[in-house]
């Protein structure tokens, strides 16, 4: 296997906010305006609107449908997409033909877009570079394959007197660039947010912003708080009419210092008003080392949840202007202790209600992250998919950069990413209690049903899932190269899996070989999805994510069934087996 270990101060991706709120806690949600493709104001003439765009990743063949919904652009005159945006979060979809490279501009910062597919390698080329005369370079090659539709978060922050920021730039779901000062540069209009196609054909949609201010939305007033002895740790608020109240007083600010030289288990009530000054929507967030609750107006925003500091739990709310009451509830447990009330509104950061000193910085971590050597990396691991938690997952690192992450129970792949492997935190720091490898690269999420079936004929629904009955997972064995083939039984036919890189790093081939009887009627599902769509011959997007390839020579059917379309192709046993091939792109 010969992993490598790689170690990160976990502690340096800290994000010293009021409060200290960390950029690697829970993601947040905060509001953006939509800018609808249809209301950007005065495209020049090389930007035409569409309703679909399709793209083959081997040739400069882009196929449009008549609509709105998309804007493709070719060389030529820039699009301006916002003006008056000096700090900023935009959030957008981008579509690259082959060999495409465009500039998206804030003012003078230029940020690099360019088809890199399958080129590890970074510079200033790369998708996510700023160009300059100290380029700032991204962290990986986090792009897709081109004709996909690819996902961009860009955070900047003007300075005003000072030198400009980018907070974080995130490219598919992988962190890119974070905390750069921008290097100067000359020309453009400041606020401005532009983008410029040198080369090939770009398309965008899906555009929202935030426009970010640093006026004050909220203060907390009339604080009280009530302190109770526990025995041990105190879960929740319904223990608290059971223990002996130690101390109860008002308090200038909502802070955990009032615990300090009290018993070391308790429970703390605070109550009062929190005066917000616009009607609308907010982001309520509570970080602390324990257990806590929030009930605004009587209602219950943050239900009860212990969390580790450094974590957070987040909840949106509409507000009126003026006071609304609230009830916090925190209880100490064993984690090390402290608590922060958090809001923001669609035009802020967060902004702390507490002082500083109500919640300390976590104890930073290193983060534990594994990568192949001149072998495969092969670790079996829980995985999050979805909302549900896997508990028999294999992931395989290759050297390639090519990694994937296969369900041993019902025989499903159940995800491709490409870059850097895996970070296994969550396995060996410690306890290790949540078990859970989380990719590190560009991710394509695929299916968590097993891709054959017997079914009696091809209008049969295909099963969600196969039982201890159907299914036996039965081992595998390693090839020469070091790579795992999985073992199963289905039903009375015996199936190997092998997924295997290709030599151009930028596919992975998935060949199922199936020995036993003849008789049996089996399907083989390739890919299921929203949309399905045909861009050549034997080469299908699926949602815009990810590409599926196979012999041209093979005429499998696309059906649909609950709402989504599905690939399939009847798979013949001759002699007692049979082999299928197909490849999967991103």
């Amino acid at each position: 296997m010969n992993p490598i270990l790689r170690w990160f101060n976990r502690g340096t991706a800290l994000l010293l906010l009021a409060g200290a709120l960390p950029v690697w806690a829970q993601s947040v949600d905060e509001s953006l305006t939509p800018l609808p493709t249809d209301r950007v104001p005065s495209p020049p003439a090389n930007w035409k609107p569409a309703a679909s765009v399709l793209a083959n990743p081997f040739k400069a063949d882009i196929k449009t449908k008549p609509g709105t919904g998309i804007l493709v652009g070719t060389a030529g005159q820039p699009l301006t997409l916002l003006t008056n945006a000096s700090d900023v979060r935009l959030v957008m979809e981008v579509m690259l033909s082959p060999a495409a490279e465009a500039t998206l501009s804030f003012g003078s910062t230029n940020v690099r877009l360019a088809d890199n597919w399958g080129k590890p390698e970074v510079n200033t080329s790369t998708s996510g570079a700023i160009e300059g005369s100290a380029a700032l370079l991204p962290l990986q090659n986090a792009g897709k394959a081109p004709g996909l539709w690819q996902q961009l978060e860009v955070v900047i922050q003007s300075g005003g007197k000072g030198p400009a920021t980018l907070e974080k730039m995130v490219l598919n779901g992988t962190l890119i660039q974070e905390n750069s000062v921008l290097p100067k540069m000359s020309g453009g209009n400041s606020g401005s947010v532009v983008l410029n196609v040198k080369t090939g054909t770009v398309a965008i949609r899906n555009i929202g912003y935030q426009l970010i201010t640093d006026r004050p939305v909220a203060k907390l007033t009339n604080i009280r708080y009530k302190l109770y002895e526990n025995k041990t740790e105190t879960t929740s608020p319904a223990e608290l009419p059971n223990l002996r109240l130690v101390k109860e007083d008002t308090v200038s600010a909502l802070t955990y210092e009032v615990a300090f030289g009290q018993p070391r288990w308790h429970g703390i009530v605070y109550t009062g008003d929190l005066v917000v000054d616009k009607t609308g929507p907010y982001t309520i967030a509570l970080q602390q080392g324990g257990f806590a609750s929030l009930q605004i107006d009587g209602k219950e925003i943050i239900a009860n949840k212990r969390l580790d500091l450094g974590y957070m739990n987040t909840a949106k709310i509409n507000l009126t202007a003026g006071k609304h009451p609230f009830n916090l509830f925190f209880g100490r447990s064993w984690p090390r202790p402290g608590l922060g009330f958090f809001i923001s509104a669609p035009d802020t950061k967060f902004q702390a209600l507490h002082p500083r000193a109500s919640l300390p910085e976590p104890d930073p971590v290193g983060e534990i992250a594994v990568e192949a050597g001149a072998k495969p990396a092969v670790i079996r691991s829980f995985v999050n998919f979805g909302a549900k938690k896997k508990t028999h997952c294999l992931s395989v690192g290759s050297p390639s950069g090519l990694n994937y992450t296969f369900d041993l129970n019902q025989g499903a792949l159940l995800q491709v990413w490409r870059g850097e492997f895996a970070d296994v935190t969550d396995m060996w720091y410690e306890r290790g209690e949540p078990q859970l490898l989380k990719p590190l690269g560009t991710l394509a999420v695929l299916s968590a049903q097993n891709p054959l079936a017997l079914m009696a004929n091809s209008s049969q629904y295909w099963p969600d899932s196969l039982s201890d009955n159907e299914l036996k997972y039965k081992g595998l064995s390693i090839d020469k190269q070091g790579y795992p083939i999985m073992q199963f039984r289905l039903r009375d036919l015996d199936v190997n899996d092998a997924v295997l890189p290709d030599g151009d790093g930028k596919s992975f081939t998935r060949t199922l070989t199936v020995n036993g009887p003849d008789n049996e009627t089996l399907y083989c599902r390739m890919a299921v999805g929203a949309t399905l769509e045909e861009v050549a011959k034997g080469l299908y997007v699926v949602d815009g994510k990810y590409y599926v390839r196979l012999d041209p020579k093979l005429k499998p059917t696309t059906r649909t069934s609950f709402g989504r379309q599905e690939l399939l192709m009847p798979v013949a046993v001759k002699n007692g087996s049979a082999t299928i091939h197909y490849s999967l792109l991103w």
